[in-house]
């Protein structure tokens, strides 16, 4: 999975630096601005189906990814450290939340075997199978304690194998609504 990294801030500020951008028209650089949009997002535009959340999400993470960049390559006001840390964290829960991360983590601690079976009474269907070949439940779980006391807490019966798909549901609840409470916190703070 690709991790974003914080972009380097530049040591001096778009105000600063003198181009022949900032001599150009209004109405020119607003023209040359959309072409340049048109071709930065053709390439998001063109995969976008109307499927499911994860297109919205791809939408959403190509923003965050332009506007960081123009942002930090700006470097106009005294939050830009904040903003690169708070826009990275962004990028990469959105590139968890939509990649199901945490909710198939505790699968890279087991191994398993899949296999079909027929089905008595329908000659031409099939059952699924799932044989687990090994397992590491308790390396997993013992990553995640608070929330195994939270899931405990609300369904304390559970055997170890359906504890860990409830802790990664959970964690993966946890990114979804940190990423949103982000987004409301300091989304309005993102502006040059």
């Amino acid at each position: 999975m690709k991790n974003y990294e914080k972009l380097p801030i530049p040591n001096d500020s778009a105000w600063e630096r003198k181009s022949l951008w900032r001599k150009l028209p209004v109405w020119l650089k607003t023209f040359l601005t959309g072409c340049n949009n048109l071709i930065k997002w053709t390439p998001t535009i063109w995969k976008q189906r109307d499927w499911d959340h994860s297109f919205i999400l791809d939408i959403l993470e190509k923003k965050i990814e332009f506007q960081r960049k123009e942002l930090v390559s700006s470097n106009r006001h005294t939050r830009i450290e904040t903003d690169n840390r708070d826009m990275t964290i962004v990028l990469n829960l959105i590139k968890r939340v939509r990649e199901e991360y945490y909710g198939v983590e505790y699968l890279d601690y087991r191994e398993t075997k899949f296999r079909f079976e027929d089905v008595e009474d329908k000659p031409d269907s099939k059952s699924l199978h799932l044989d687990i070949l090994w397992e590491d439940d308790d390396k997993y779980l013992s990553k995640y304690p608070l929330t195994v006391r939270k899931v405990l807490k609300d369904k304390p019966d559970l055997d170890k194998s359906t504890l860990c798909f409830w802790v990664a549901s959970y964690n993966q609840e946890r990114a979804h609504d940190l990423l949103f409470k982000i987004l409301r916190e300091r989304m309005r703070w993102w502006w040059d």
